[in-house]
């Protein structure tokens, strides 16, 4: 019986123990998640003093990703994105000029989606939204964490400017 309730034990401090690995694996990417999403949300303000700021947290928090937090397959994906991320943030971080922020916004955004879909983690609702008169008439996408559309190419110009294209479920 002493040795049932030992081997419980261990196994439950195991279970524990991994389960808490998980959580710490997933926060960084959260914090990355958060900082850009302040990032657009400055850039729906139309400030580009605020989308500086904004831009220069998500840029450290990039880089300051504890890759030994990370579970090998993470790492990997997490390598093959976070350099485009953070050309794309140092960019951004270093003017106040909204067109030329937004510019490597509609970049940063579409390498940001293929880095969460790749990393399949559980983010919460976030809706994968698009803009058709972005980018010159070309388009551009933004990750949101509201299904309203408040578009962070036009701001108050053409705040609702826009539709979801996928709902990334929560897991």
């Amino acid at each position: 019986m002493k040795k049932l309730i030992l081997f419980i034990a261990v196994t439950a401090t195991a279970l524990a123990q991994n389960i808490f690995a998980q959580d710490t694996a997933v926060s960084p990417v959260q914090k990355v998640i958060t900082a850009y999403l302040n990032v657009k949300n400055a850039l729906i303000k139309d400030n580009g003093d605020s989308v500086r700021a904004a831009s220069k947290t998500l840029f450290n928090t990039i880089n300051d990703v504890p890759m030994e937090k990370l579970y090998a397959d993470q790492h990997k994906i997490w390598m093959q994105y976070s350099e485009k991320l953070s050309y794309d943030a140092e960019h951004m971080k270093q003017t106040d000029e909204l067109e030329h922020q937004r510019e490597h916004f509609a970049k940063l955004s579409i390498n940001f989606y293929k880095m969460l879909k790749a990393l399949n983690i559980d983010t919460g609702n976030l809706y994968y939204q698009f803009c058709p008169m972005a980018n010159d008439g070309k388009g551009a996408y933004w990750i949101s964490e509201t299904e309203e559309i408040k578009n962070p190419y036009f701001g108050n110009k053409m705040l609702k400017c826009g539709s979801t294209k996928e709902t990334i479920k929560a897991k």
